[in-house]
């Protein structure tokens, strides 16, 4: 992963909640964005997110789809409801690549949608797009 100066500067000054389920993608993430310089949280699920929100801000949100408790799809449409966060960047992070879990993820409010496994620069220019 190559990054641009201006790139490395526009992602030393923010901070993404990461809400994902599966450690292992948790630490690919987490490794990636911090290798490029964010500040990185993570939640476990839709409700922990929800909660870590109340009290910390973000610049963006990369939320898996399918997990326990909450899944992506109900915590983006609770953030979308909430006027603090509507106009807070959510990336869809979900095995579910195709065009019918596409369109989920774009009615509850999420700006774009990440395929995995996780492609390290496909990430980072899909979060400076947004950032």
């Amino acid at each position: 992963m190559n990054l641009a100066p201006n790139a490395r500067q526009k992602l030393q000054q923010s901070s993404i909640l990461v809400v994902e389920d599966n450690e292992l993608n948790q630490l690919v993430v987490k490794e990636i964005l911090e290798y490029a310089g964010a500040t990185v949280t993570i939640a476990e699920h839709g409700k922990e997110a929800l909660r870590i929100l109340d009290q910390t801000v973000f610049n963006c949100i990369l939320m898996d789809i399918q997990m326990p408790v909450m899944d992506g799809l109900e915590a983006t449409q609770r953030i979308r409801a909430d006027e603090r966060w509507i106009n807070l960047p959510i990336i869809a992070l979900t095995a579910n690549a195709d065009e019918y879990h596409r369109k989920l993820c774009q009615q509850a409010g999420m700006n774009d949608f990440l395929a995995k496994p996780i492609n390290p620069d496909l990430l980072i220019n899909t979060l400076l797009k947004w950032l």
